[in-house]
């Protein structure tokens, strides 16, 4: 029901020999020599992520027991205390390494790989890894435990502060690159962003559904923003520039969010619905249970299509599979109407009220838990000054 987002991939590269004949063509300061080692640290750890752990782009669990995180942040702290340090961070003739040649496969597989020649690329494109594998292990928590819903809820705050930051800060500016691959563009970056932070609140909402007494009021206000959260990652998904350039991974996602989200807006008008009850609004009562009865049916209708595109394109992967989430569809779909059918005799019998049309509801107020100033800060690891051994020190900083 979780989707686990794709990783980047590229091949062995020795990235010391062309970076140290750019130090020697164009740093006044060093000669390569006096960095030899700094440069051989960047080629180790940039090969130990791309011939060791990270393979293909669904190898999370074996990236993760080979420490791909910690390399991943360990290789971007330094290619960060390489940019502060002057390194090319541009694919310009006249200060650019000109032979360099850095190459990520996109992360959804759609496109050929882009070929750079300058390490600000490079950081990006870990950066991405840092956030999907950030992503990946909120995936793997046990969200039937209260631990393991936090924990989740934490991990999917950080990765989507990751993506924003990769967006904000790396992916925008005036070293911008002007055409990256389609994972790196900002409508991807965004979608990425929001599927992160609609994954949290829906553990937020499995944590509010555990306490000891159903608080239907606050259920429905975080199942609303679940609801608004997975809608403006579907949106993002349908951006022109990922259905012209990613065309499975729009339809399989954008298929899979909005079954999503209508769920979330049926769980939200559910529970709502047993606000009225107990505020004997009965009519208000009958039309969101209505309301939510015609969400489960769409949200089964769209899920299917999920299932169909995943079998058909791979492009999409989630935890449990497509079952698992129509199982929790069908399973609202069950309780809602039962008690749609037994509100509908009570009105026939009873109150004979007129029941308010669906557009006439108010709507039910979002309470989001994954607000920007809710979200954990970008890790520490990510910074040069969490290093354990410096690198590029005899370098004067620009």
């Amino acid at each position: 029901m979780l989707l686990i987002l794709p990783l980047k991939t590229s091949k062995r590269y020795d990235i010391s020999t062309p970076l140290a004949k750019w130090v020697d063509s164009s740093n006044p300061y060093i000669t390569s020599d006096q960095v030899k080692d700094d440069l051989v640290r960047l080629s180790s750890l940039r090969n130990c992520l791309t011939a060791g752990s990270i393979t293909t782009s669904y190898c999370h669990s074996a990236a993760i027991a080979g420490r791909a995180l910690e390399d991943c942040m360990e290789y971007y702290a330094c290619l960060l205390e390489a940019e502060n340090r002057g390194f090319p961070t541009a694919d310009d003739a006249m200060v650019g390494a000109k032979d360099l040649k850095i190459s990520w496969t996109c992360a959804f597989s759609e496109e050929e790989p882009v070929v750079r020649k300058n390490i600000r690329y490079e950081r990006a494109c870990v950066l991405y890894n840092v956030a999907a594998l950030q992503s990946y292990l909120a995936t793997t928590e046990d969200i039937s435990t209260k631990d393991g819903r936090s924990n989740a809820m934490k991990r999917f705050g950080a990765a989507a502060t990751t993506f924003r930051h990769l967006r904000t800060d790396l992916m925008d500016g005036p070293s911008k690159d002007t055409d990256p691959s389609a994972d790196l563009s900002a409508p991807c970056l965004s979608m990425c962003e929001y599927i992160n932070l609609a994954q949290g609140q829906m553990c937020a909402y499995e944590a509010a559904t555990n306490r000891p007494t159903q608080l239907h009021g606050l259920l429905a206000k975080i199942a609303a923003a679940a609801a608004d959260l997975y809608n403006t990652a579907l949106e993002y998904s349908q951006d022109p520039i990922i259905k012209g350039r990613l065309t499975n991974t729009s339809k399989a996602f954008g298929s899979h969010l909005k079954t999503v989200s209508i769920l979330f807006r049926a769980r939200a008008e559910w529970h709502q619905s047993r606000v009225c009850h107990a505020d004997h609004a009965y009519p208000m009562e009958l039309a969101r249970l209505r309301f939510a009865d015609t969400c489960c049916d769409e949200a089964l209708k769209y899920q299917a299509e999920t299932v169909t595109l995943s079998s058909s394109t791979g492009a999409i992967r989630t935890t449990g599979g497509g079952v698992a989430l129509a199982r929790e569809i069908q399973h609202l779909k069950n309780i809602v109407s039962a008690r749609k059918v037994e509100a509908e005799k009570e009105n026939k019998e009873i109150y004979l009220e007129t029941i308010p049309d669906v557009k006439d509801l108010e709507k039910v107020v979002p309470a989001s838990m994954m607000a920007p100033e809710k979200l954990p800060p970008l890790a520490e690891g990510l910074d040069p000054n969490s290093l354990q051994r410096p690198i590029f020190g005899s370098i004067p900083k620009i």
